[in-house]
């Protein structure tokens, strides 16, 4: 993705879509994630997993800190 546009248009697609989630964290400490993509907002995204609800942006996603995989 080059654009936030390209980012959000991808997310928008995989909306209450299957998906894993690859987040990188600080000192290489990795979290994956498997959820739903739930709700989209002009600048965050929510994924539920685990009945727990977590938010990214989609700055997150186009700089690669998250990498979201459709299952």
């Amino acid at each position: 993705m080059r654009t936030i546009y390209e980012a959000k248009s991808f997310v928008k697609s995989s909306l209450g879509k299957d998906v894993v989630v690859k987040v990188l964290g600080i000192r290489n400490k990795n979290e994956i994630i498997k959820g739903i993509i739930i709700e989209c907002y002009p600048n965050i995204f929510l994924i539920e997993s685990n009945n727990m609800k977590k938010s990214y942006t989609y700055a997150d996603v186009l700089i690669g800190n998250v990498v979201i995989r459709l299952k």
